[in-house]
């Protein structure tokens, strides 16, 4: 729901997603998960392509550290390095793909 006025504030609240104008009611930025600067709502498809690239880089992350330590649990079960380094690796990783 994109609102700017007092009226508009019971479908913002009620609706899964309220969007409101920064030049509208207070009330109704109040009550808005978002707020738009400017009357223009093309930034609501600018801000929506930065979602996907957020949601598409965290799905890489997850992929390859997954992946990554995966492979760390079949070399320290295969005896192809000392559990203890496995574990130090998968520490390492986790914090460097977190950064």
């Amino acid at each position: 729901m994109i609102g700017d006025g007092v009226n508009d504030s019971p479908a913002l609240s009620a609706a899964d997603v309220g969007i409101a104008i920064c030049d509208g009611a207070e009330m109704a930025r109040e009550i808005a998960d978002i707020t738009i600067a400017g009357d223009n709502l093309e930034e609501l498809v600018t801000l929506k392509r930065l979602s996907n690239a957020l949601v598409k880089r965290i799905h890489g992350n997850y992929r390859q550290i997954v992946g990554f330590n995966t492979g760390l649990i079949l070399c320290g079960i295969g005896g192809v390095m000392q559990p203890a380094t496995s574990a130090l690796l998968h520490n390492t990783s986790t914090l460097a793909i977190s950064v």
